[in-house]
């Protein structure tokens, strides 16, 4: 497994596990945001990667891509937004 993938991995499982144990997980405006943030970061980051604003290097991802976009940015993003979620309302 890639370092990068491996790291987004942690990230969003120990993001699930504070907003599991936080009982965030339970609200369905959570997952309705994480949706909806989800469908923005895929928006934008298709965009940027398309018009060259930046690029990945290969040998830290999975190989896994939506259009453009490495796999391992959506998990970042939806590990950073249950973070922020969850912290919020803590």
């Amino acid at each position: 497994m890639r370092q990068y993938t491996l790291a987004c991995l942690i990230a969003l499982g120990g993001a699930l596990l504070v907003s599991g144990w936080r009982g965030r997980l339970r609200d369905r405006s959570v997952w309705v945001g994480l949706a909806l943030f989800s469908l923005l970061t895929i928006g934008a980051d298709v965009a940027l990667t398309e018009i060259g604003v930046f690029s990945y290097a290969p040998q830290f991802l999975s190989g896994i891509r939506i259009v453009r976009m490495p796999l391992e940015d959506l998990l970042y993003g939806m590990a950073l937004y249950l973070t922020a979620v969850t912290v919020w309302a803590w």
